[in-house]
């Protein structure tokens, strides 16, 4: 018997991108539908992936998925695999872009949209340690008066995956836990589960049967994978500060060659910079 071919993990942030767009409007809608506990009558989805890279040698600025809603709020959510220790800041750098993108120029401040930051992560989290919660959200408070909010245009939302599972046992109606079991992995048999009561999400996982049989897409996402484990690895060996900038020029160097070898086959080179993270700078030239 032929072995049943895995399907891919949405938590890949190649598949997450190729899944979330507005081809699959109606499955998008419903994922940023859960993470937000609102009805979206509307939804507009980004299609530029680097918007806010200033600098060639700036890591940040390639956006998972980013999207207006109801004409009123913008929503980033992003996919961190790798604790880089350096989660708060690259929420802050989103939102801060995002923010100020929200205004023309010669508008007034008081226009500027809301503007929420959904970080989903696949690590434990040092922060949220004590929290059970698989969801925390962070807003402006004043100190003293808990209960006094500085402006609700601010919104981070941290998810840990880690926590996704035992958020699902206890709740097996939510919406969020639900799509967070089919990000985190949909070959396991509680997604099965999930499909017979969540519509989108069993729509979902036929698209991403039909992804996992496009050879090109899969190999892409095992590239991705590759790049991902072999960052996780130097993170997670301890080394000091030489050996560490000694590892990162030979993944670097790795990621090099593997742009040469897909530039070699024509490639779009915005899918080389998703996969291995240089820049459209470096990649030129090459």
């Amino acid at each position: 018997m032929e072995k049943k071919k895995e399907l891919l993990k949405p938590k890949n942030d190649i598949v997450f991108q190729s899944l979330f767009t507005q081809k699959n409007e109606r499955i998008t809608k419903n994922f940023i539908s859960a993470l937000m506990g609102e009805n979206i009558t509307k939804i507009e989805i980004n299609t530029e992936k680097e918007l806010y890279r200033e600098r060639p040698e700036d890591k940040l600025g390639i956006l998972d998925l980013e999207a207006e809603i109801n004409d009123k709020e913008k929503v980033d959510i992003e996919v961190q695999l790798i604790d880089r220790k350096n989660l708060v800041e690259r929420m802050l750098f989103y939102f801060s872009k995002l923010y100020a993108s929200t205004i023309d120029k010669g508008e007034d401040y008081i226009g500027a949209k809301k503007v929420v930051i959904i970080a989903i992560i696949d690590y434990k989290l040092d922060l949220t340690k004590e929290i059970k919660e698989m969801e925390t959200i962070w807003n402006i408070i004043e100190r003293k008066n808990k209960n006094l909010m500085l402006t609700d245009k601010l919104e981070l939302h941290i998810i840990e995956l880690s926590k996704a599972k035992e958020e699902y046992r206890k709740n097996k109606t939510s919406k969020k836990a639900q799509w967070m079991m089919f990000i985190n992995n949909p070959n396991e048999v509680e997604v099965q589960k999930i499909m017979k009561e969540n519509k989108e999400i069993e729509e979902a996982v036929v698209v991403i049967k039909e992804m996992t049989e496009d050879e090109k897409l899969e190999r892409l996402a095992f590239l991705r994978q590759k790049a991902i484990m072999d960052e996780k690895a130097i993170y997670a060996a301890g080394l000091d500060k030489g050996e560490l900038r000694g590892k990162e020029e030979g993944i670097k160097q790795e990621k090099i060659e593997t742009a040469k070898k897909m530039k070699a086959k024509n490639m779009d080179i915005n899918t080389i910079i998703e996969i291995t993270e240089l820049t459209k700078e470096e990649i030129e030239k090459l």
